[in-house]
């Protein structure tokens, strides 16, 4: 019987492996869109990535027979276990073949490492926080891998569930076939009846002053997003390295912001799916993957963009100025894509509970087309 060997990534050599551990386990699934390989560099970095400065995060390797066969980390969250005390680790990256012994020693190997640094539970997958991809696609995969999602085969769920974790929250991706909506006709209606309207500014993002421009979103972030479930803040370092990655594949007057007397009230956010554009790359950017990555986002753009962003401050959330503020911007964002010849817009992802952001996106008309599931189990 072969034998299988989880080992802790600790060299470049073991982030190769990590990556072909997600490579092997995507391989029969037509929709996963290869990633940028040299993204796990960056984040499993010890020295300069923020989520590794602020966590103690570990990263293992299943290998059968030398070869990796899957992957997982495992995540000691200080800004989750300060914000609520509830001795809850996390998983996440995590890929396999498909052979349930596979994932229990990734489980097993993560739950160790967790229960060693006093907690209780574990929850997940995130990538490496809640603040990035998160949730496992139970639902939809017949639907496009989008940008900074997670795709996933079935058999992924299968064997998690069959191994204990069970649902802790779902979270849902509407899409919005662009020619179908009339919603900024309808917001332009609306908003000819409500005087103050006119005094809710808005504006884009610009590429001269993206530095100064984006904290402010995420400034935004943090509070608008505060209460939501599980939820913890963006630090400014990290905060620092989203801006980083963003910046080459964004279009920055598509990151829109709203103001009421001069305060930032709402934003709402649309990115090109830059999955479309890494299709073929096989993860690598050189030496020319960067010239024909940024070349289709930003010359003969994407097929479908993903809205990630939908929030207001939370004073002004259930006022009329917030609500109408975020009915602006999101026909805004819609008018942008009509523009840009965009066909269908994602909004992902949507916690199953916030029911007012799910009846608003349904309006568009939006339909439900994926869920990912965030799962849990005591350790």
């Amino acid at each position: 019987m072969s034998r299988l060997e989880v080992r802790e990534v600790g060299s470049a050599a073991d982030i190769e492996a990590f990556i072909e551990a997600a490579r092997r386990g995507q391989a029969g699934n037509p929709r996963w869109v290869e990633p940028v390989s040299d993204e796990m560099g960056w984040i499993f970095n010890p020295k300069t990535s923020p989520l590794m400065l602020e966590n103690d995060i570990r990263a293992f390797v299943a290998f059968r027979d030398g070869a990796p066969v899957g992957r997982i980390a495992a995540i000691v969250n200080h800004a989750h276990l300060e914000k609520y005390h509830d001795g809850c680790g996390q998983f996440g990256l995590i890929e396999a073949i498909d052979d349930r012994a596979v994932f229990a020693a990734l489980i097993a190997r993560a739950g160790a490492f967790l229960r060693g640094h006093g907690l209780n539970r574990m929850r997940g997958p995130f990538s490496l926080s809640v603040n990035h991809e998160t949730g496992l696609l139970v639902y939809g995969f017949d639907e496009p891998h989008v940008v900074r999602t997670n795709h996933a085969p079935a058999f992924y769920s299968a064997h998690l569930e069959a191994l204990g974790l069970r649902k802790a929250m779902d979270l849902f991706a509407y899409v919005c076939t662009i020619a179908e909506t009339d919603f900024p006709e309808r917001v332009a209606r609306l908003a000819a009846r409500f005087p103050l309207a006119g005094e809710i500014k808005t504006y884009g993002l610009s590429l001269l002053r993206w530095s100064t421009q984006f904290p402010r979103v995420l400034d935004l972030y943090n509070d608008a997003w505060k209460n939501n479930w599980s939820s913890i803040p963006v630090s400014p370092p990290e905060a620092r390295m989203i801006a980083n990655l963003m910046l080459p594949v964004s279009k920055p007057s598509w990151i829109r912001m709203a103001q009421w007397q001069g305060e930032d009230i709402a934003v709402v956010s649309q990115i090109p799916d830059v999955n479309e554009a890494l299709q073929g790359l096989n993860g690598k950017l050189l030496p020319f993957g960067w010239a024909r990555m940024l070349g289709r986002i930003h010359g003969r753009g994407t097929r479908m963009t993903r809205l990630p962003m939908i929030g207001v401050a939370s004073r002004w959330r259930g006022r009329r100025i917030g609500s109408m503020a975020v009915l602006l911007l999101l026909a805004q964002a819609i008018e942008q894509a009509r523009r840009a010849k965009v066909e269908e817009m994602e909004i992902s992802w949507m916690l199953e509970t916030n029911h007012a952001i799910l009846n608003l996106v349904a309006s568009l008309p939006a339909r439900h087309t994926r869920t990912f599931r965030v799962y849990e189990m005591e350790l």
